[in-house]
């Protein structure tokens, strides 16, 4: 089967349904995770013929345009990002972004017919909201918030698990020993690695 669910922040695969449509026309937050399921469909048609280069290519702009990447990589660095330079942040989340593509490039390399469901209702929490989707047997939940102009993702729970949680404590004593540019560094190498 072309999905694999990796201990990473992932993107699901969706094949739209008349719960989705249901959910497109109840709330703005399920909305926008309908169109990012319905972009990664798209991607994952073309998956074999644009090859892991191509792939990552699509998914750094959907990363781009669906999650709220500054957010992430403030909560990821922890404490220290609000001492950081701009250029640090700038490269850290650019760091973030193309990782979050590699990974999600080398998860989903075919479309091989999986099915999403998103459930109802929508909920908050505080200024966020809960988008609840089933794939198949796997529960997610996409936390929401509203950043430059629309609802972005923020992090994703699996099973329970945060892995934007997950992340930060990976990531943890890399920051805390060499900064944002050891996080930038630590980045590339799994990259490369990923992409071989």
């Amino acid at each position: 089967m072309a999905l694999k669910l990796k201990n990473i922040i992932p993107a699901i695969l969706v094949t739209v349904a008349p719960v989705a449509a249901f959910a497109q026309a109840s709330d703005p937050a399920a909305t926008q995770i309908d169109a990012y399921h319905n972009a990664i469909i798209e991607i994952m048609k073309q998956g074999k013929s644009l090859g892991i280069s191509g792939r990552i290519t699509r998914f750094e702009t959907l990363v781009h345009d669906y999650y709220d990447m500054p957010t992430m990589t403030s909560l990821v660095v922890g404490s220290g990002w609000s001492s950081a330079s701009q250029a640090d942040r700038d490269q850290a989340i650019a760091a973030l972004e193309h990782h979050s593509a590699v990974m999600l490039a080398s998860n989903f390399v075919s479309y091989g017919g999986e099915q999403f469901k998103t459930e109802l209702p929508v909920t908050s929490r505080g200024s966020d909201k809960l988008v609840r989707a089933t794939i198949t047997s796997d529960k997610l939940i996409y936390r929401m918030r509203f950043s430059q102009g629309k609802w972005r993702i923020v992090d994703i729970i699996s099973d329970g698990v945060s892995q934007l949680a997950v992340q930060r404590a990976d990531f943890s004593s890399t920051v805390a020993s060499n900064g944002i540019p050891g996080l930038v560094h630590k980045l590339a190498v799994i990259d490369a690695k990923t992409m071989k």
